[in-house]
Formats: structure tokens, sequence, C-alpha cells
């Protein structure tokens, strides 16, 4: 072990670098990064005395460093790819109110002191900020954020193990997995309800909550075998939450903070032997299609789709969890090659709703389809924040300027959304429309309130330039 005292992660934020302060080069760029990394840990690791990061050598017996360390595979640049992905994924401050702003200061001493803490086994995460969102019934849902630093950790953490539990993962598993999407997930949705006549939607109830440690660690303890990976993890399962009063509240052998970049490999790993495995033992017959803790069983009868349900119901639980009873159903694909009946004929799964829908054939013949498009509650939320926004009253900012804010959003609803079903999102791209006109009439004397002449407006300037706006773009210019 090294003697002497390295500062901390805390005391480093907001310095400057020296470089940069002398008015020399400031290291700004990755590479500048990862040498200055490497400086330092080859520093660190050299014969018969060590020189701290505060410049005062200590003498110690000659050993050899990565032996002695038990993640003696990591090195700093692990660390600044790690940093690099969490960065991507942004994020807010934690409980030592770090911004990812604020780590970038000094991010060679902080990754450094990351890294040697790491290894050396000194390091311990700090509590876990939780924050409250509300949802859409009343309630609310609260998210634990690690701080900067722990994140960075755990995602050298996972890149780690993550290959190691892939290889254990089946395909009906879809949810935070590399090269799997939502659409993967929803593409086998659409086809399973086009051959099967019954599901079973499957909700868990305050999953990562309620996720037990004991069995977690079993699993774990199957699949990883390195003893200080399995500490860290155990270490932040048990790391306090801290509410926004500042009280402390410690997890009694139970959840996982939903935030934390480690929680989706193992909610993963809890859900492939809870549901994912146990269900091609004891099921196979019966379809199974996850993303996260949200689950479509397909089944070819009532009779099956009730016995299963009653069986996943026992099986969740015998493992420490409970399905949620108003949202865990039984629907019934209603097409027009099917003659039975059941009260619920919908469902919803990642945002999109499951329905019976009219469509025609290439005669023109119509006929009753199950499939999906956009649920009405996402509707009811993408237009509350376009309304929230406010831009029909940016009376002194520009056409083009109002396109730029609403762009990155607007794409965003339309490549998702739009990937099967583009006229689920009708009403939506409307209501977009709707306010464009609202702020035609206040900014232009010419159009007024006239409801005639405000949509030929529209339709004037979406037919001449159809680039300005995404929705435009797909097509979507009247009202």
């Amino acid at each position: 072990m090294l003697r002497g005292r390295h500062k901390s992660v805390e005391h480093r934020q907001g310095r400057i670098s020296k470089s940069a302060a002398g008015g020399g080069f400031s290291r700004s760029s990755d590479e500048d990064a990862v040498m200055a990394l490497e400086r330092r840990a080859g520093r660190v690791q050299s014969g018969k005395s060590m020189t701290t990061p505060s410049g005062r050598k200590v003498r110690h017996r000659k050993i050899n460093w990565h032996r002695t360390r038990g993640l003696s595979k990591l090195t700093p640049k692990h660390f600044l790819d790690a940093y690099q992905k969490v960065r991507r994924n942004a994020g807010g401050p934690g409980v030592d109110g770090v911004t990812l702003a604020d780590f970038a200061l000094d991010l060679t001493g902080n990754l450094y002191t990351l890294w040697n803490r790491v290894t050396s086994g000194s390091y311990h995460p700090a509590a876990v900020r939780r924050k409250g969102i509300p949802k859409g019934n009343g309630q609310t849902r609260y998210l634990g954020i690690p701080t900067v630093g722990d994140r960075i950790v755990q995602q050298v953490i996972k890149d780690r193990i993550e290959y190691i539990l892939e290889a254990e993962f089946m395909d009906c598993s879809y949810g935070y997995r590399p090269g799997r999407s939502q659409h993967d997930a929803l593409q086998v949705v659409r086809l399973g309800v086009r051959q099967t006549s019954w599901v079973v939607d499957l909700d868990v109830s305050k999953f990562f909550d309620e996720m037990p440690h004991d069995l977690l660690r079993k699993a774990l303890d199957r699949h990883i075998t390195d003893k200080q990976t399995r500490d860290l993890i155990d270490r932040w399962l048990e790391a306090p939450h801290q509410d926004e009063e500042g009280q402390l509240h410690y997890p009694q052998g139970v959840g996982t903070p939903q935030g934390g970049v480690v929680s989706p490999l193992l909610s993963n790993l809890f859900l492939h032997y809870t549901l994912d495995k146990w269900m091609a033992i004891n099921r196979p017959e019966e379809k199974l299609v996850r993303y996260a803790d949200d689950a479509i069983i397909f089944c070819h009868s009532r009779t099956r789709a009730e016995m299963v349900k009653r069986l996943v119901e026992e099986r969740f639980r015998a493992c420490g969890l409970r399905l949620h009873h108003e949202k865990t159903r039984i629907v019934f694909c209603k097409r027009s090659n099917n003659a039975s009946s059941h009260e619920n004929i919908s469902f919803d799964f990642l945002g999109y709703r499951f329905k019976p829908c009219s469509k025609r054939t290439q005669s023109g013949k119509l006929f009753t389809s199950f499939d999906g498009a956009m649920s009405p509650k996402k509707k009811k939320l993408k237009t509350a924040e376009f309304r929230a926004m406010k831009f029909h009253l940016w009376n002194t900012t520009t056409l083009e300027k109002i396109a730029e804010v609403l762009n990155p959003i607007l794409r965003g609803i339309l490549n998702y959304y739009g990937r099967f079903n583009p006229h689920g999102m009708e009403s939506v791209m409307m209501a977009v429309n709707d306010r464009l006109c609202k702020w035609a009439s206040r900014k232009y004397r010419k159009v007024g309130k006239s409801i005639h002449r405000v949509r030929k407006w529209l339709r004037t300037t979406a037919t001449r330039r159809p680039e300005l706006f995404a929705h435009w773009q797909w097509g979507f210019t009247y009202i």
C-alpha cells in the first residue's frame, strides 16, 4: 500500500492546470489527458521511491505495483474512455454538487485520483442523490443520481463485466444491451400480435426499489469471480441515499439506484434468472419479449394466458418482487380473422399503444389489424411540452430561430414514433402547426386573426420551405 495522502476529488474541483495558469498549453484534448495520466501512472510505478501528486517522495519496498493491486488490468485510459461515455450521457450532479463541467476543469488530476483509489482498493462511493420525478398518474418516481466520479467508476466496471454477462443473456431481452434497441423489441411485438391472439402484459411494481440483494449476489457469484470487482458492486448496492432535505437513507438489502450506470446491467442479470431463463425452461412454447422490467408474453389461447399469468406472479413473488396488479393483465389481439372477444383489447409497450385498427388491402378492401402507434399518454405529454414552451408568444423571434429550437425535439419524436406508424403522431404535429399559426397571427399584420388567412400562410410557407421544420419534411404541413 502507498504511504502518504493524495488529494481527494473534492479538493481538486475547480483547480486549473498549472500550465494553463502559467500561460502555457492547457490539457484540453483527450490525447493530452491520456499522456498525462500515463506519465503519472509511470511515476507511481517506479522503483524504490514514489513521487506523490504533491511532489513529496515516499520510499517503500520494491514491489510489482500491478500485481499487488486487485484490479491490476485497469489503466488510466479505461477511466478516460469511461469519462467520455458519461459525458455523452450527460446527467446532473450528485450530492457533492460537482457537474461534468466542474470535473473537466482538472480532468487529468481527477481521473488519476479515481484510478489510484480504485486500483489501490481505497475507493468508496459517495451517497446517491435522490430526486423525485412526477409521474402521469399523480405518483412520484425516485431516481438515484451518483456523483460524476462514481458514475465514471461504474462505467469502468460496466465495460469490464458487460461482455461476460452479455454472453449469458437470451435473445428475448432487448433493454440496455449493446446492438439492441427499443425498435428491435417493438418490431418483434408487432410480428407477435399478428401470429398469436393472446398477450400477457407484465409490469413489475417498483422493481429498482425492491430488487433483493441476496438473490442478485447469487447471480453475480456465477459469473463474476474477481473479488475486488464484487466488492465495488457491493459498495454501490449498500451506498446510502440522500433526499432533498439532506437526510441519509440506507438500503435494507433491497434496491439499486435507478439512474446509476451499472444498475441496468444488474437489473438485466436479475431478470435473466427470474424471468427469461425460467420461461425458457418451464414455458418454452410461449414467446417472451422483455425490455428492462416491461415484458410481453405471447400465448395461443386464453387458458394458457391465464395459467402463464398465474405462474409468473408466483415466480416473482418467490424472487421477492411483485407484479403491478392493475397494469399486469391479459389482452386479446382482436383482428378480422379472429372472432373471440375480451374486455382488454389494447396494451402499451415502450410508448406505443397496440390496439385494433382499420387498414386496407392492396385491392382497397378494409380489414381489422392489430398494430401499434404512439400511445395517447405520450401524445398528451408531448403536446403539453410544446404548449409549455409558449413559442407562439415569441413575437421578436424569427421563424428560423423557432425552427432551430423545435427541430431537435421534433426529430426525436419523428424518429422514434414514426418508425412504424407515422400517422399516429398527427395530433402532436398538428398542435405544433397550430402554435405556429398563432405566432404568425401575432407577428404579421396582414395575416391577422383570420383562420383562413393564417392556414393559407402555413400551407404556403410549408410548400415553399418544407426543409424549415422537421415535421414539414414528413408531410405534416396542414392543420
